[in-house]
């Protein structure tokens, strides 16, 4: 079982990874964002819309809205600057988020609908939400993986490091 403080720090995680890409991939040659590296979705630009769109989905499951954005291929951003803008205010919101979860939220589950199976699934809170800072992390793998083809390497990507998880105490 997670707890609260699981949360914020994979927030925090996820926002640090996000800008190290972000701040990478400025280096990337005029179109290599959108160009074909051979991804599970083809460009750096369709895996981070990917990421983004799933983000937004379970975002809405967890708040139990209706998913806002249906059309899953439809492209949030037209470039890097508009990506950086969206995934920086994401990010922000996923980080103040987490730090109303509570550990009686994360015993609970969750029914929703899956529109990839095509159902109805229920599920523990507290391992959907594993999931979501697990997708984020699965798919940035395969970004990291088509920098360092194009000769940029984003550095390192080990949780202890995090600049934004609180020091030890």
């Amino acid at each position: 079982m997670i707890d609260p403080e699981y949360c914020v720090a994979l927030a925090e995680y996820n926002r640090w990874q996000n800008e190290s890409l972000l701040i990478v991939s400025e280096k990337l040659k005029p179109g290599e964002l959108e160009e074909d590296k051979k991804l599970f979705f083809g460009s750096m630009a369709k895996t981070w819309n990917h990421i983004v769109m799933m983000d937004l989905s379970w975002l809405d499951r967890f708040h139990s809205r209706p998913i806002q954005k249906l059309d899953f291929q439809e492209m949030q951003f037209s470039n890097l600057t508009e990506l950086k803008k969206l995934r920086t205010e994401l990010d922000s919101t996923i980080s103040e988020w987490v730090k109303t979860i509570t550990s009686e939220w994360l015993t609970q589950d969750l029914k929703f609908y899956s529109y990839m199976y095509k159902k109805e699934i229920t599920l523990p809170i507290w391992l959907l939400i594993t999931h979501f800072f697990n997708h984020q992390t699965h798919h940035r793998s395969q970004i990291s993986t088509a920098l360092l083809q194009s000769g940029l390497d984003y550095g390192v990507t080990d949780i202890p490091w995090n600049p934004f998880y609180p020091k030890s105490r």
